[in-house]
This record gives C-alpha cells, structure tokens and sequence, in this order.
C-alpha cells in the first residue's frame, strides 16, 4: 500500500479495530492500537493516532477516553446494545429456515456489533435449534419475494416437499407456481409467504425453504378488493396462533405416504425406523398441547402417537371432549 493511499483509509481502520476488539470492559492502549494496525500494514505514530481519534470524536463517532499511566479507549456509542443483540441472536439460533452454515456466519457478523471480547461472551450463550433445514438459497429467496413486493409485482417459484431419505419431490412435476405475494410471517421456527392465486379469492402459505428458483414475474400483482386492506398481523394471529405446551419425547407412526410431512414438520435430521409394513416410527421432541394434537387429527388416525403412553391418553382424551360436544 502506498504511503499515500495508507493515510488515507488509516482513520477508517482506527475506527474499525476500536468497534471490533475494544468495549467498555477492555479499552484498548494507544501502543495496542498502533501493533493492531501494523498488522494490517499500516504504520503511525502515538501522536497521529491521538489526532485522529480526536477527529472521530469531532465528527460523531464516539470513543471514550479512559485516564490513567497508560491512556486506554474505547468505542461508546454503539448502533445496538448488547440485549439488542441478544434478541437477534436468540432470533437467528431459533429459526430453522436458515441452514447451519448460514446461522455461524450471521451469528459472527451480529455479534461482532458489540466487539470481538463480549462476541466471544454472547455466542457461548447461544442456544441453537438442532432442527435446521438445508436450503443455502434461503437469501436468495427472501431477496427476491421482498423485491417483488416492493416492486409490487408477481413472484413464481417451484415447489417441493421431502421424500423418504429427504429428498427433494417437487411438485406438479416442478410447474412453476405464480402467485400475487402479500407479505412474508415468521412463525413457528419457519418463515412462510403468504399470497394468493388469480384462480382463487382466500390466501396461501408456502413455507420458504421449501421454494427453489424463486423470481420476480414482470407482472403487476392482480388487483383484488378483498386484498386492498390486507392485514398480515391478523391473518398471523388466525392462522399460526401457538399454544405452547410441555417439551416431551414422543415417538410417533406415519405411513410411507406420509413421511414427506414428517420431514417438513420436523426437519430432515430425523431417522425414520421402518416397522416392515410401510410405516415408519419417528422419534421428535414435541410440545405436547391441543396444538400438536390438533395437527394430528389433520390426518384422521393415519398418524399415531406410538409413546410414552401418558402422551397417547392425553389424545385420546383430547379427541374424546371433541367427540363427546359434536
């Protein structure tokens, strides 16, 4: 690097080696400052760098200067505060459309915000969902869904669900889908479009990890009277209200027909045992609720709670109230 083009970006590598490696609890010495940009090629000097947080500070960027034999400093004023960054952290570890290797890459980038010594601190904390699905598109699509509503416009994607081994099973032969996007709900650990067709007046959900070749259509979004005032937070709370309940063990039958939901609703980490009659016994950690044994019904005793028995007498009892008030 020239010595010109070096004293020209210096400031912004002050900047930045004080916002990654200094907080309120390790204030970094003017002598650590100038090895930290040595290593990055730059060369200074102790009354340069005073100068130039000097300028930092005239300019805005906060950095706090900490008295004493040797003069320490820090960055003070930071974009987000460390329970700020907590949440988004919890958020990411929580959401099972974003892959493994995406949900280290994101977790380093927001907790590097604080610096590099509560960063270290944070991630130790981090609780990540072990049920994490694989589609490294998932940028790439919500990208493409927002520019399309922005933009006001039509989106289409393919579709699938998961076969046996996990596998991807596209649907309608992998016929495009074109829908009229409405606004995207993160729910239940996923995050889903929610849309409507031409042919039809109510709205949709596709889960968006489950979409693949998503893009905007050149389309103008169809122009529908009931969608005019469209409320997405109402819609969210009709249609994936959750009643949280005990975390249990459960293991669970499906037929083989019915292994591709097995996969969609508990991840393709699951390893099915085959009972040599077409069926399949799962093993999951559920919150056992009128939820979880709501969706149940959904499949009229195709699906069956195999254990603990505790659990198979709740549903029972939950589908006997139903019974008995019909």
């Amino acid at each position: 690097m020239s010595r010109n083009a070096e004293q020209k970006i210096k400031i912004l590598m002050l900047y930045d080696i004080l916002q990654k490696q200094s907080d309120e609890e390790h204030p970094l010495t003017i002598t650590e400052i100038i090895k930290a940009l040595e290593e990055r090629g730059v060369t200074t000097t102790r009354q340069t760098v005073y100068e130039d947080i000097d300028v930092l500070n005239q300019y805005g960027y906060e950095v706090i200067h900490v008295r004493g034999r040797n003069n320490k400093y820090f960055v003070g004023d930071r974009v987000f505060e460390r329970p700020e960054i907590q949440i988004l952290l919890s958020a990411i570890g929580a959401s099972r459309f974003i892959t493994d290797k995406k949900t280290m890459t994101l977790t380093d980038k927001v907790a590097d915000l604080l610096g590099s010594s509560q960063s270290e601190k944070l991630k130790e904390l981090l609780a990540v969902d072990g049920i994490k699905h694989r589609n490294e598109n998932i940028y790439y699509i919500i990208d493409a869904i927002t520019s399309a509503i922005l933009d006001k416009r039509q989106v289409s994607f393919v579709y699938f669900d998961c076969g046996i081994h996990g596998e991807r099973l596209y649907r309608k032969d992998k016929e495009r889908y074109i829908v009229n996007p409405l606004g995207m709900v993160f729910s239940g650990e996923n995050f889903y479009l929610v849309c409507f067709h031409d042919k039809y007046g109510n709205p949709v959900n596709y889960r968006i990890d489950r979409m693949d070749e998503v893009k905007e259509e050149g389309t103008a979004i169809s122009k529908r009277k009931e969608f005019e005032h469209f409320d997405l937070a109402a819609y969210k709370r009709e249609l994936f209200s959750m009643y949280m309940g005990e975390k249990l063990q459960v293991s669970l039958l499906f037929p083989q027909e019915l292994m591709y939901v097995a996969y969609d609703r508990f991840g393709e980490e699951i390893k099915p045992i085959s009972n040599g009659n077409g069926e399949y016994i799962i093993r999951i950690e559920a919150r056992v609720s009128k939820t979880f044994f709501a969706w149940l019904t959904t499949f009229e005793g195709k699906v069956k709670i195999i254990a603990p028995e505790g659990v198979k007498d709740q549903y029972k009892e939950f589908v006997k109230r139903i019974l008995d008030v019909l």
